[in-house]
């Protein structure tokens, strides 16, 4: 069969877009990465601390169904279910690839890997040669969403559902329902995983505005996305344990119960106005003078790109409403990305735009390249990643194996492993299978030698040291000659394995 033939064909040309994708993932993994060639990628090592509580629930759900013991911080859990903040659909939707690729230390990499194929084929079958060649550019010269794939946490699976709203919301606007039903979908399935993924049903609400019975189409949409902010909210509180001592800053929507309007629209600007202090201060000016710590240059980095690609994007508006071109895509990226963004500065804290700026980034690229092919849309982010080089010269590095470090995780292994087996079921609690880890004292990297199944309470070592908190998990992951381990000994734990860079206690009479 000729080439002409296979790509005429729709199969064909997914292949295509496909491969397509994975030259380009492995033309920047060889130019930023290719050091991990020769290394090996071994996530233990990794500097990222959500990795392994991603990886230990998924490989629990793969080879246990679900984890047996809890995972939550500071002795924390959740209400209903052992799963941690994010809940179980992340992870579930994890599982889906994840059955297929195995489970082990680098599942979660391998997955996001996947979804990022996909998401190049999703949104690529709606976009021309020329689209595609400007999403590609300014992708890499964006370049943090891409450092986001090469790790093991969840932001390829948001791109993955970004990519299905619009490329479906794309199609609804040209008369497809599958594709309006496929953006509804990824839509809820964002928002029931983060809360504020309900701005994403913007996107089909306004592909059908012009359609027959608009009215009851976006009051459908709108009990639908309603439906499924409930239950991400639900979620929160009954299937997720809480995160730390972080929290989200409910004031605003507080005061605006009580009908306090201006007290509220007070409070958004006067928290407005301190974050964006903080980011002038505690992140631009560090980060300008050099010097800074990689976390204060990447949420540097983060912002300045979503204010390049927000300038932009309204550029690229006003541009189109002189050439009567449409603007749908472009207005609604604004309006979800503007809203993500207060949301983080006004409700959480400006240090998680070095997370969620990727985020932000792609919405604003996926919207401003379904209706523009001009290459233009790279030009601010080019020259942005020339004034404040992140990707390739504050490379981290993808984390390479340590033939030291697992010797010791075997160990570990091996003796919870035995214990667990030891343990008889009937009887037996969730907290029998959860260990304990003193943050600050152990590399949390050794957290994955925990046994699929167990669960990982991510203790600070000051909270397991203190004998005024009560510890209820049946084990301990802590450092030797450490205040956390004094405490153990004093309440009569017993040593069950002892490495050089840890020792693990076993209750001596579990609760």
């Amino acid at each position: 069969m000729k080439f002409e033939q296979i790509r005429s064909k729709r199969w064909g040309r997914l292949l295509l877009f496909a491969f397509c994708a994975v030259l380009f993932l492995l033309a920047v993994f060889l130019i930023a990465y290719r050091d991990a060639i020769m290394a090996g990628i071994w996530f233990p090592t990794s500097t990222n601390s959500d990795e392994v509580i991603y990886n230990r629930q998924l490989v629990s759900v793969l080879k246990a169904g679900c984890p047996q013991g809890y995972f939550g911080y500071n002795e924390s859990h959740a209400v209903t279910g052992t799963f941690s903040t994010w809940g179980p659909l992340v992870i579930w939707l994890y599982a889906i690839p994840g059955f297929f690729l195995g489970a082990g230390y680098n599942t979660m990499f391998w997955c996001n890997l996947l979804f990022a194929v996909l998401t190049w084929v999703v949104l690529a079958g709606r976009l021309s040669k020329r689209q595609q060649f400007a999403f590609a550019v300014v992708l890499l010269c964006l370049w943090i969403p891409l450092r986001q794939t090469f790790t093991a946490t969840s932001e390829p699976l948001h791109f993955f559902l970004l990519a299905c709203v619009v490329s479906g919301s794309l199609a609804a606007m040209q008369g497809s329902r599958k594709g309006e039903v496929a953006a509804l979908v990824a839509s809820a399935l964002d928002t029931m995983i983060r809360p504020y993924g309900v701005i994403l049903f913007l996107f089909p609400m306004a592909c059908g505005w012009k359609k027959p019975k608009k009215g009851r189409r976006i009051a459908a949409i709108a009990l639908f996305a309603m439906a499924a902010t409930m239950f991400s909210l639900w979620s929160m509180n009954q299937l997720s344990a809480p995160y730390g001592e972080q929290a989200l800053d409910f004031t605003i929507f507080e005061k605006a119960a009580h009908l306090d309007i201006l007290g509220a629209v007070r409070y958004f600007f006067e928290k407005l106005c301190i974050a964006c202090r903080t980011l002038y201060n505690d992140y631009i000016c560090p980060t300008k003078w050099g010097g800074a710590e990689q976390y204060i240059a990447d949420v540097t980095h983060g912002f300045l790109r979503v204010v390049a690609l927000t300038i932009v994007t309204i550029g690229l508006c006003i541009y189109d409403i002189i050439k009567k071109r449409p603007i749908c895509f472009k207005l609604c990226g604004l309006v979800c990305a503007l809203t993500v963004l207060l949301a983080i500065l006004v409700l959480y804290d400006p240090v998680q735009l070095r997370r969620y700026a990727a985020f932000i980034c792609v919405l604003l690229l996926m919207a401003s390249v379904v209706e523009n092919d001009a290459i233009v849309i790279a030009c601010v982010p080019l020259a942005l990643l020339l004034v404040y080089p992140t990707g390739f010269v504050h490379n981290e590095g993808l984390p390479a194996y340590d033939a030291e470090m697992d010797v010791q995780m075997q160990q570990v292994t091996a003796a919870l492993e035995e214990s667990q087996m030891q343990l008889v079921q009937d009887g037996t609690t969730a907290w029998d299978h959860t260990l304990t880890f003193g943050y600050g004292d152990v590399d949390y990297g050794y957290l994955y030698a925990v046994p699929a199944g167990m669960g990982i309470e991510f203790d600070w070592n000051t909270y397991i040291a203190d004998p005024d908190e009560t510890i209820r998990s049946r084990y301990a992951m802590v450092n030797h000659g450490t205040a956390a381990e004094a405490r153990l000994q004093a309440d009569g734990w017993q040593p069950l394995v002892s490495t050089d860079d840890l020792i693990v206690y076993e209750r001596a009479n579990p609760q």
